[in-house]
């Protein structure tokens, strides 16, 4: 096995023994990567305190030369976006961020402009969450995933998408909408979301059991 070194963010752990995570990471140098985290679980482990959703760590791995599990062999935390956990709404948009992020992208396929995007929605979530910010980082990320829409600006949800597609972060934080308006545009999104990637974030249906975030 070959060392490798990258710095990723946390999208998913999943228990695969009484001691040990599979943890999903987008990585900036390699993409959606999957390791092995032997001894991850116990309390005193090598990696205690250092693996959670949305922790950003520079990690050491083996590279695995028969599948596309990985061996994580160090872990040096990063930032923690300890503020994410504060409120079950900055929760649940990170979660969902992460999720889209999981279901876009393809195994070690390297995309340093969804890293940056991913990377910064989740400290600019730990300050401010509503549903124009998240249709900003869904619109966002389809085009760099290579799934960009073209919205039909004659309608008024086709105008509205196009100008937050095309807003900065610090422009999209000054849009304002009505909650109407963000829910007709989380509709179209989603629908062109379902057609095109064809997966649906199971995080979805906790924002619609939250009758859709709030417009801010």
């Amino acid at each position: 096995m070959d060392t490798e070194r990258a710095e990723g963010i946390v999208l998913r752990r999943q228990s695969v023994t009484e001691s040990s995570l599979i943890v999903t990471w987008y990585t900036r140098e390699f993409g959606k990567l999957k390791t092995l985290a032997k001894g991850a679980r116990r309390i005193k482990g090598p990696f205690q305190g250092k693996i959670d959703l949305f922790y950003r760590d520079e990690i050491v791995f083996l590279r695995s030369k028969r599948s596309d599990l990985h061996l994580l062999h160090d872990c040096f935390l990063e930032e923690a976006h300890a503020r994410l956990r504060k409120s079950v709404e900055s929760l649940a948009a990170a979660s969902y961020v992460s999720d889209l992020v999981d279901l876009a992208t393809e195994g070690e396929d390297p995309n340093e402009s969804i890293y940056e995007l991913l990377a910064t929605v989740l400290e600019t979530l730990e300050v401010h969450h509503d549903g124009v910010l998240l249709i900003w980082f869904e619109l966002r990320l389809l085009a760099a995933a290579g799934w960009k829409p073209n919205w039909e600006a004659k309608t008024g949800v086709g105008r509205v998408l196009q100008s937050i597609a095309g807003a900065s972060l610090e422009g999209v934080g000054r849009v304002r909408l009505s909650g109407e308006q963000v829910v007709a545009g989380q509709e179209a999104l989603w629908q062109f979301w379902d057609a095109h990637v064809g997966r649906a974030p199971r995080t979805r249906g906790f924002l619609l059991g939250k009758t859709h975030i709030d417009a801010g």
